[in-house]
């Protein structure tokens, strides 16, 4: 796994990344890759695998270049595996931390770090918020999905931390009416809230701005979902402060974040090598293409050449703003459907927690009429019947009375004709960026 030493070397690395040349963070990368490479072969069984079956030696990898040997991963390639698989050999996937993707691909999927992985990516997304304007001393409140207290949020570092005021942080349930997210946030008093852009939205309609300004806030983050530029104006206005956008995703933490300057998307080029491709031809400047990503400081669980399923506008190789990082100009297709309830209110898809039934290795849900659902799953095998029953029940009593859910189980579900999957769909036509005082609860 990542030793300590090398978790270290990555800290300091990533703090004086940013006032470096771009040849500096282009040898990083190499470097880094290299090492990866050889651990991954020598340690994980899926890679050794796939190496072997085809014809690929590590020491081919010696570069960035040479990433296009190694045949793409899919969330389906490594679903399908044991998870003694696809970590590394002599640590128990129980020891490591588990994160489950939310489930915005249709294809969740559970990624296992170290405790000091996580502290480490988790470093490089705090870097993004620096740059923002965030302090160590700063109180950040997400306005995102609720979870559950994890083991590693009682190590002895992370109590220390809190005790001293460092890195304080409070998740508040995005579920809840707009007014109860307000009154939440007046008990933190943050100086910097985060969120989805559809929350943050519904928050800049339906609360009076004069408290949204109370707050004095450094900014605003939104991510998870796309930010478009009528949502942004609308959350600047209402708060009274900057809004930066984030990429991040389960199985990379942080991707990209917005320059300040220029507006386009610095890629963590030292944490990630992001490949834009259109097939399987690396696209130019002004293009647009899919995300192919290699995570280079994941040890216990190695993901290289992973297609996140994401499409993007890749930008210039380094940011005219004068910081060595590479640039996508925008992120395309992370809109999310709402799904519409009988009281006229809409409801966040999320809020099925579809990432809660590990049996479902693939789902579409489809909202066709206010009172019909329709569920399209496929399975991790075995007989599902019963599990079936357990998840109409629970989204029918989501949904609320008089809503008709339909449960198919299939072998695979297809994408459409633009070539990508929609996991959440409303055929009454409302996505998050027409969220507006109509939240559940509000």
């Amino acid at each position: 796994m990542l030793s300590s030493v090398q978790a270290l070397t990555a800290l300091h690395a990533l703090l004086r990344h940013p006032h470096v040349g771009r040849e500096r963070i282009v040898a990083y990368q190499n470097e880094q890759l290299r090492r990866l490479i050889h651990h991954a072969y020598q340690h994980v069984p899926y890679y050794r695998q796939l190496f072997d079956r085809h014809h690929v030696r590590p020491e081919q990898i010696r570069s960035v270049e040479d990433l296009a040997l190694i045949p793409i991963t899919s969330r389906r390639d490594l679903q399908d595996l044991p998870v003694e698989e696809i970590v590394m050999k002599a640590v128990n996937p129980t020891s490591l931390i588990p994160s489950r993707s939310s489930g915005s691909s249709g294809r969740p999927l559970t990624v296992r770090r170290s405790w000091l992985e996580e502290r480490l990516h988790n470093a490089y997304r705090w870097r993004a918020l620096w740059s923002y304007g965030l302090r160590p001393t700063d109180v950040h409140a997400y306005v995102m999905l609720a979870r559950s207290p994890r083991a590693e949020d009682n190590r002895l570092l992370h109590r220390l931390a809190e005790a001293i005021g460092l890195g304080r942080f409070v998740v508040v349930n995005c579920f809840q009416s707009p007014g109860d997210i307000l009154k939440d946030l007046k008990k933190i008093r943050p100086h910097v809230i985060s969120g989805y852009a559809s929350a943050m939205a519904g928050l800049a309609q339906d609360i009076d701005p004069a408290e949204l300004r109370a707050f004095h806030l450094h900014f605003v983050g939104t991510g998870g979902e796309m930010l478009t530029p009528p949502m942004r104006d609308s959350i600047e206005q209402a708060f009274g402060a900057p809004v930066y956008d984030t990429y991040a995703s389960i199985e990379f933490n942080i991707l990209g974040w917005q320059c300040r300057q220029t507006g386009a998307m610095h890629t963590c080029d030292d944490g990630v090598v992001m490949e834009v491709l259109n097939g399987v031809r690396a696209v130019e400047e002004g293009e647009e293409g899919e995300v192919v990503g290699t995570d280079l400081h994941a040890y216990a669980m190695p993901i290289i050449r992973y297609r996140l399923g994401d499409i993007v506008i890749k930008g210039r190789s380094a940011c005219s703003c004068g910081q060595p990082f590479s640039t996508i100009r925008s992120l395309q297709g992370r809109t999310i459907d709402y799904f519409h309830l009988p009281d006229g209110s809409l409801m966040h898809p999320y809020e099925l927690g579809m990432t809660n039934y590990p049996w479902i290795r693939e789902f579409q849900i489809t909202q066709e009429r206010v009172d019909r659902i329709v569920m399209r799953i496929v399975s991790g095998g075995g007989q599902v019947g019963r599990e079936i029953v357990s998840l109409k029940h629970a989204v029918a009593t989501k949904m609320g009375p008089g809503v008709e859910v339909l449960v198919e189980e299939v072998a695979t579900i297809p994408v459409e004709s633009s070539g990508k999957f929609r996991p959440f769909r409303s055929l009454l036509s409302s996505s998050g960026s027409d969220v507006a005082g109509t939240n559940r609860g509000g």
